[in-house]
């Protein structure tokens, strides 16, 4: 028996080569993907490994001259094992051609643009209708890469739903109240807002906050309030919360920093939910991480859907590996999306979400 071993790009290719050199008898015995080159371990080229045989006594034994026999023939024990084993060769040869064309297929569908969205932690069901009917970058050469990607990025645009900050009126009070999970960076990002509202567009702003599970929050919410220059009120009920509200009727915003909240206890949400329901005029944005897990994510909107959230603010963008979770979200809640923030520094570190900017580095290899 003749043992060779082929290596190849793809299954098709070391199948060719299999064929071409052992015939179409051949016997795979082993197969297996590897990736070769890179550096530790990563950016290696992926390679098809086929280990194949031929038997080469079968070849003697069909190509040797039968004996003239003057009596009538008898059934070799020989013969029909080697008849047997011809249709068991057959039969699996006609399997691994089915095999290697399915894998050609799924070759073929996974793109490179398919390859990048999965890399990024984009759900592969949203990823296949994002590069339905785009061009193969496998078949395109050139400038004309930046264009499917131009027409990938448009695509997740358009998957985005409304981008909404907060809107202040003239001649009114608009109260905005940060909820989320512990960890995610509802005060530093209150820090935030109010110090743009009041320093860069020159509103009357009133920081409120009900964390008071944690000391520190309310330290470091004071310390900046004292900085910008704005009043703090620590309120401990609904009661407090309404009475605080209406003492800062004359402000033009008034933040709320709530404490974080575990999206598995009832309690905690209730009691949560008790508190924003004193003003129904209060405008809720939901912050998440970007860090935290597409899972985790999805329990998280789950759960605090019991206070009605209007929008979603992403925080820690700049500490995510990929930013797919957004995408995957958006896809499945589509709520409006205000604000992200993309470090510690305050007032500095956040914007207004941008779609295209958010499509952009949604796309980053």
């Amino acid at each position: 028996m003749k043992v060779k071993l082929f290596t190849a790009h793809n299954m098709a290719e070391a199948m060719a080569h299999v064929k071409q050199d052992l015939g179409r008898d051949a016997v795979i015995l082993h197969t297996r993907r590897f990736k070769r080159g890179g550096i530790f371990g990563f950016f290696g080229k992926e390679m098809v490994e086929i280990m194949a045989a031929i038997d080469t006594v079968q070849t003697t034994i069909v190509e040797k001259k039968q004996p003239i026999i003057t009596t009538p023939p008898v059934a070799n024990t020989d013969d029909t094992k080697i008849s047997a084993l011809q249709m068991e060769m057959a039969t699996m040869r006609k399997m691994i051609e089915q095999m290697v064309c399915q894998l050609g297929k799924n070759d073929k569908e996974l793109s490179p643009l398919m390859d990048l969205l999965i890399k990024n932690d984009i759900d592969p069901v949203i990823a296949a209708n994002l590069i339905k009917g785009l061009p193969d970058e496998n078949l395109i050469a050139g400038s004309d890469h930046a264009s499917v990607r131009k027409l990938l990025a448009d695509r997740i645009v358009n998957y985005f739903p409304k981008i909404d900050g907060i809107d202040i009126m003239p001649s009114s009070c608009k109260t905005v109240a940060l909820i989320g999970p512990t960890g995610v960076g509802k005060t530093t990002t209150i820090a935030k807002l109010a110090a743009n509202f009041v320093l860069k567009e020159g509103y009357k702003v009133a920081l409120l906050t009900a964390d008071t599970y944690r000391i520190a929050a309310v330290e470091q919410l004071k310390t900046y309030g004292d900085i910008i220059g704005v009043p703090i009120e620590i309120v401990y009920s609904p009661d407090e919360f309404k009475a605080a509200l209406c003492r800062h009727q004359d402000k033009d915003l008034v933040l709320v920093d709530t404490a974080g909240r575990s999206p598995s206890n009832q309690c905690q949400l209730t009691e949560l939910q008790a508190l924003l329901s004193v003003d129904p005029d209060i405008e809720t944005h939901l912050v998440l991480s970007t860090t935290t897990k597409y899972r985790d994510v999805l329990e998280i909107v789950n759960k605090f859907s019991i206070c009605s959230p209007q929008k979603i603010l992403f925080t820690k963008v700049d500490e995510a590996s990929n930013l797919g979770t957004i995408l995957n979200l958006v896809y499945h809640f589509p709520t409006s999306l205000s604000y992200m923030t993309t470090g510690q520094s305050v007032p500095d570190d956040i914007e207004l979400i941008s779609s295209t900017k958010l499509a952009n580095m949604i796309l980053r290899d």
